[in-house]
């Protein structure tokens, strides 16, 4: 979604910088200090105000705040990469989705399973840019049939549970192996893209079209304050091991999301909410 809004659109650099870190800094610092409050409350960590900072620095403070040092290196290389994906080519589109595949899924799988690590410095290649630059690229061609979506989403997702299930039942001893769950692996690039393809179909027509608006504005504070409220839950005795997940996932994503979206609500009626969410 990202790579989609961000690289079709022109900004000066100086505007550009400053509009996005200030949307994102400035809330992420906020949410920042409070969730290291949270864990000194909680568990003690981190103890002093150095630790706080150094945790800031260094990351994530909590384990749903990755997300905030991902997109802040992405928004670092826009300006380099808006330039190349409106001239490249499909066969240099073909290249480098095909080196991030290289650099990303083979290297890992490799390093985990064989311990094999590439020795080569893949750079450009590695980690998250490739989705960054493949939100643009599905984006802007022309893609109509849903059942290529769905196709998509149902072999991801059947891929993850699948190979999560043959891994652990055959080849793995002792602590659970979740590295199919990881982001970048090639069964979670197969159900994103569906994903995003079923979303660019179907989510832009009303009523839907109302209802995101709302969920769109307050999505950002959803994002920095789910964990409070689903772990307040988890206190209370909902959690995701109560009972069997086809009932318990949906019903508490259900929850979570009503409760942190009236929170958010909330939060953004008072002074200043609209900046920390």
């Amino acid at each position: 979604l990202s790579g989609y809004l961000l690289l079709g659109k022109d900004y000066p650099l100086p505007d550009f910088l400053k509009r996005r870190f200030s949307r994102v800094v400035v809330p992420a610092l906020f949410w920042m200090l409070i969730y290291s409050l949270y864990g000194y409350l909680a568990k003690g960590t981190p103890a002093t105000i150095g630790d706080t900072l150094r945790g800031i620095v260094t990351g994530p403070v909590h384990y749903h705040l990755w997300f905030i040092y991902l997109i802040i290196g992405l928004y670092l290389v826009y300006p380099f990469l808006r330039g190349w994906v409106r001239n490249a080519t499909e066969q240099e589109y073909l290249y480098f989705f095909v080196m991030c595949a290289i650099g990303t899924w083979v290297y890992k799988f490799l390093a985990t399973y064989c311990a094999l690590p590439i020795g080569i410095y893949f750079e450009l290649f590695t980690n998250n840019c490739g989705y960054f630059v493949l939100g643009y690229y599905l984006g802007t061609r022309e893609f109509n049939n849903k059942k290529i979506a769905w196709a998509l989403i149902a072999t991801g997702s059947a891929g993850t549970m699948l190979a999560s299930y043959v891994i652990n039942t055959f080849f793995w001893n002792g602590q659970a192996n979740v590295y199919f769950y990881d982001y970048l692996t090639p069964n979670v690039a197969v159900s994103a893209a569906g994903w995003f393809l079923l979303a660019k179909q179907t989510f832009n027509s009303r009523p839907l079209y109302d209802i995101e608006k709302d969920f769109s504005a307050a999505s950002f504070g959803i994002y920095f304050a789910h964990v409070l409220v689903m772990d307040w839950w988890g206190q209370l005795g909902y959690w995701h091991s109560m009972a069997h997940p086809i009932a318990v996932a949906p019903a508490l994503a259900f929850l979570v999301t009503c409760m942190t979206f009236l929170a958010v609500a909330l939060i953004r009626t008072l002074p200043g909410g609209t900046k920390i969410t």
